[in-house]
């Protein structure tokens, strides 16, 4: 005669302490990664790497021409040897006049036309802490942007205050501004501050 084995499963209690188990974890995970901090660190990288192919296009562009987009006759900007220009600025270098189109960098085939459509270049930028920023002056140029990742907002060693003048980029830190005060970067007046460059 054939007997049955009883098999029992898991009672209605047990399931419920391991979905909770499960969630706790699943939470603490989450915690612990920050997916939206992950995503302002790739951010910010994506833009370390464009201000590095700009200053790149800035340097090559110097060596055949002997100027900067900034101090271009064709361009039709008085900058002259140093200042700050904004990536939607045809002295900038990447966009054309009236901020549309090709600018010399693109034209000269010292970046890729692509350029033109990333956020921080393609004409529409209402947010200035997407923008580029170049600051040129006697012995050096650097491009700088507004970082989003927590980490990197909090490393003032890193944060330059760009002004408009020869002086180059200045002090650490600029103002007391929170890591996470809305306005981080958008005081874009005389001095951009809280600022990342390349070169650091």
């Amino acid at each position: 005669m054939l007997t049955h084995k009883k098999v029992s499963g898991f009672t209605l209690v047990e399931l419920l302490i391991v979905i909770t188990l499960i969630a706790i974890l699943s939470v603490a995970v989450l915690a612990t990664i920050n997916p939206i901090e992950q995503a302002n660190k790739a951010r910010d990288s994506k833009f370390k790497n464009d201000a590095a192919e700009v200053l790149g296009a800035y340097e090559r562009f110097y060596a055949s021409k002997n100027i900067y987009p900034w101090q271009d006759a064709a361009v039709g900007t008085t900058l002259g040897a140093s200042g700050v220009v904004g990536s939607t600025s045809p002295a900038f270098g990447v966009l054309g006049a009236g901020g549309t189109g090709s600018g010399v960098l693109v034209t000269n085939s010292e970046l890729k036309s692509s350029f033109i459509n990333k956020e921080s270049f393609n004409g529409t930028v209402a947010e200035e802490n997407k923008m580029f920023t170049v600051w040129n002056g006697t012995d050096s140029t650097w491009v700088c942007f507004c970082p989003k990742a927590k980490i990197n907002r909090e490393d003032t060693t890193k944060m330059k205050c760009l002004v408009s003048s020869t002086t180059g980029p200045v002090g650490v830190g600029c103002s007391a501004v929170s890591s996470s005060d809305s306005t981080f970067c958008d005081n874009m007046g005389t001095i951009r501050q809280n600022m990342m460059c390349v070169p650091e």
